[in-house]
C-alpha cells in the first residue's frame, strides 16, 4: 500500500512540474464549439483523463463478460457432473467394432 501512495506522489509532482512548464494559452476546437484560452497543460491532462476512462470501461466491460462466460461454463460443469458415467450411445461399444 505504501509503493501506492509514493506513486500516487511522484505521478502527482510530475503533474504539476508539468503544468507550470506548459502555460501557453491554446484555442480548442471541437465541432462547432471554440474554447480560448486554455493552459496546454490543462489541455493536454483532460485529454490524458479521458483516455485513461476509456481505457477502465473497457476493461470493465471485458471483465463483465469473462464473469458471464466463467459463470455460463460453470454451469456446465455443474450439469455435466451431475450426469451418469454411462457411456453414449452414439459411441459404439467394444462387440459392435469386432463384429
Amino acid at each position: 500500500m505504501l509503493f501506492i501512495y509514493l506513486l500516487m506522489a511522484v505521478v502527482g509532482v510530475l503533474a504539476m512540474i508539468f503544468a507550470v512548464q506548459n502555460p501557453d494559452p491554446v484555442a480548442v476546437r471541437f465541432l462547432h464549439w471554440r474554447i480560448a484560452d486554455l493552459p496546454l497543460s490543462l489541455v493536454i491532462l483532460f485529454s490524458a483523463i479521458v483516455g485513461v476512462i476509456c481505457a477502465a470501461v473497457s476493461g470493465f466491460a471485458q471483465q463483465v463478460r469473462l464473469k458471464l462466460k466463467i459463470r455460463q461454463l460453470e454451469r456446465r460443469i455443474a450439469q455435466l457432473s451431475d450426469a451418469p458415467d454411462k457411456p453414449s450411445s452414439t459411441v459404439p461399444g467394444p462387440e459392435t467394432i469386432r463384429g
